[in-house]
């Protein structure tokens, strides 16, 4: 009974010793990290530290935080950020941030006023620290700024995750998941408001879902400060846009040519097209007197799909070039610088 009393007590101690220092690391590794932002130019304030969770967690509250960068003229404040940890396992971190922070922009800035917003970080037990997944969420959310527009949601999940299931993974060892998931999606009334009245469509965008695989140059992980991960390809597995009776879906994949130029394939397919023209009039997309030319063109596209309200048309990215269908849209965006 001693022994084990013994073991008890000296497992109490050890553990205790742990947390201690494991603390006052945490805490003085944030205490660093606020130093070296001031001291090379940047604005890195907070009003008060706190590292609590004794026995199991490292629990720390940082509170008001100003971070900003002067010559950017890009900054955040925030009334309080949470970070959590387990203490088994430090390498899974949960971070809490508070329901209003304002983030500034060179001219504008933006109030973002959030249920729920909460993110979690989550990396291999390794030497390199390797990217295991991220996810970010929020319940109902707006975003307001000084310049005068305003957009919300009702719901909003982003991830990236390299998850071992990944198909092909040992093939692409640097694959990763990408997923957006957006619910009543509310863009500003002022910008859509012509769209929603020429095109009749309502107010609020439905359903807003990517699902991608993406494959970077250099893993994601603590030394991707001097590897700098640029996109290599991107496997566009599924994505939908649903606005009232408009929708649209894409899949396809794309990747770098030899100058670094994006080339490949999206199949997209557009159900009810026919809200588009008026859509994209109303936008300033399309010059009213063209939006006849336009619809007989799309029109023709349709019937090869066997269904008049179904449009499917490619994009094509080849020779530096892209085109949607028949349309020819300009340069194709530059995925990697060009070799050599």
């Amino acid at each position: 009974m001693r022994k084990l009393l013994f073991l008890l007590v000296l497992a109490t101690l050890l553990w205790s010793g742990y947390w201690i220092v494991g603390s006052a690391a945490l805490r003085q590794g944030t205490e660093t990290w606020f130093a070296d932002q001031a001291a090379s130019g940047m604005t890195a304030e907070k009003t008060a530290l706190r590292v609590t969770g004794f026995p199991n967690r490292f629990d720390m509250t940082v509170e008001g935080l100003r971070l900003a960068d002067p010559q950017s003229g890009i900054g955040w404040q925030a009334p309080f950020a949470q970070v959590f940890a387990m203490t088994w396992k430090p390498w899974h971190i949960i971070a809490a941030l508070p329901p209003e922070q304002t983030v500034t922009l060179p001219d504008q800035a933006v109030t973002l006023k959030a249920e729920g917003l909460r993110a979690s970080l989550r990396a291999k037990p390794a030497t390199a620290v390797p990217l295991a997944a991220v996810i970010v969420e929020s319940g109902p959310f707006t975003a307001t700024s000084t310049a005068g527009w305003t957009v919300g949601a009702a719901k909003a999940v982003t991830s990236v995750s390299a998850d071992e299931e990944v198909p092909n993974a040992g093939d692409a060892p640097n694959a990763y998941i990408l997923s957006l998931d957006i619910a009543g999606l509310a863009p500003d009334p002022a910008a859509i408001e012509r769209i929603v009245a020429e095109a009749g469509l309502p107010p609020t965008i439905a359903v807003l879902r990517v699902l991608a695989t993406a494959t970077t140059s250099a893993p994601l992980d603590r030394f991707a400060g001097d590897t700098n991960p640029r996109l290599a390809a991107l496997d566009l597995t599924d994505s939908l846009v649903t606005w009232g009776d408009l929708s649209v879906t894409a899949k396809g994949r794309i990747a770098p040519d030899d100058q670094g130029f994006a080339t490949g394939r999206i199949d997209i397919a557009v159900t009810n097209y026919q809200r588009l023209v008026p859509a994209l009039v109303a936008a300033g997309v399309i010059k009213p007197e063209l939006s006849q030319t336009v619809g007989n063109m799309l029109a023709a596209l349709a019937q090869d799909s066997g269904d008049p309200n179904l449009l499917q048309m490619p994009l094509l990215l080849e020779g530096g070039r892209m085109s949607l269908g028949p349309l020819p849209l300009g340069p194709a965006p530059l995925m990697l610088p060009p070799s050599g």
